[in-house]
């Protein structure tokens, strides 16, 4: 089991909150969000929950999902992410956990 959600910390999913409501206010006008500077979190030990994948879950979803299919439908997302704005295939964030399970 994953202890810690594997981020390859491209910063797509901080370069697209539009339209994620408890973002709103971090949102400078253009989806992107007012704390993401070349490439990283200016706030990152004091981001909020729902940019914390692991609190998300521990919070929110355990009652739910287990954390092992949690981080699969997160890591479906960030994929996504990543082939819609181009990213090279050898830099995607590694599916092999997902594969290895679906098998």
């Amino acid at each position: 089991m994953l202890s810690d959600f594997p981020c390859n910390e491209c910063g797509l999913c901080c370069s697209n909150i539009n339209g994620i409501s408890e973002l709103q206010d971090y949102d400078q006008g253009d989806g992107v969000c007012k704390y993401l500077k070349d490439n990283k979190c200016q706030i990152y030990e004091n981001r909020p929950e729902v940019c914390r994948v692991n609190i998300m879950y521990q919070k929110h979803f355990s009652s739910t999902f287990t954390k092992e299919a949690f981080y699969i439908e997160n890591l479906k997302i960030c994929r996504e992410l990543q082939s819609n704005f181009g990213i090279p295939t050898n830099k995607l964030i590694k599916l092999d956990y997902i594969d290895k399970k679906q098998e």
